[in-house]
């Protein structure tokens, strides 16, 4: 069963994604004001959470940065309005594990939960879209270039293809069939570009390829990456 929690300040609000989640039997949620929420997670640790980083008083980045240095962290992903804002782009750097809309529809809702709890990357097409602004600023930058390159090159020619693929929004599963690799081989070589690069999701390696200037294609969209 894969416990979500939801970390928002308006109850309504928190209500229906509750009641949303556990319509599903393999699913189940908690909810907590911005306040309540770390305490939360160390009580009851999730394996997801959907953070609104603008939850009222709350510092949403410093609860961002406290969840993901729980010694067991939850994949995070930010609840953002229509208006995607750089504040998610900064949270992706920080660690989030997505973006997903606060209209975002039941069926899509489900579907993301489900692909977070299992190590995947899910981003809303705006989010997708400012993270591509995003990373074409970063590869202008010719110090980060040389930095990301310098990683890269510290990759083996298999990881450094995976590490495109990842870039281009494909799923362990997805690599595995492109590659004909198995998943679990997929994912232990995720796991070895992540610890190399320093990164610690696959939104950072993406931007890591992005300013190593690997051949990527377009950047995974709302799909689980």
């Amino acid at each position: 069963m894969t416990l979500t929690l939801i970390v928002n300040d308006d109850p309504l609000f928190r209500a229906g994604l509750q009641l949303i989640i556990e319509s599903a039997d393999d699913l189940e949620a908690r909810t907590a004001r911005g306040a309540e929420a770390l305490a939360e997670a160390r009580r009851c640790p999730p394996d997801v959470v959907l953070l609104d980083i603008r939850a009222g008083a709350t510092n949403g980045f410093a609860l961002l940065r406290d969840l993901l240095d729980l010694p067991t962290p939850p994949r995070v992903a930010v609840l953002s309005p229509p208006s995607v804002g750089e504040s998610v782009v900064s949270a992706l750097r920080m660690g989030a594990a997505g973006c997903l809309l606060k209209d975002t529809g039941p069926e899509e809702l489900l579907a993301s939960v489900r692909a977070l709890a299992v190590g995947n990357t899910v981003l809303s097409t705006l989010a997708a879209s400012l993270l591509m602004a995003e990373l074409e600023d970063d590869v202008r930058s010719a110090d980060a270039s040389t930095e990301a390159g310098r990683m890269a090159a510290s990759l083996s020619a298999r990881e450094q293809e995976v590490l495109t693929m990842i870039a281009e929004g494909l799923s362990n599963a997805d690599i595995g069939r492109q590659l004909m690799l198995g998943t679990g081989t997929v994912k232990d070589c995720v796991s070895d570009i992540f610890h190399k690069l320093g990164v610690v999701n696959r939104v950072q390696a993406a931007v890591m390829a992005y300013q190593a200037r690997l051949p990527i294609g377009d950047l995974a969209s709302p799909r689980a990456a």
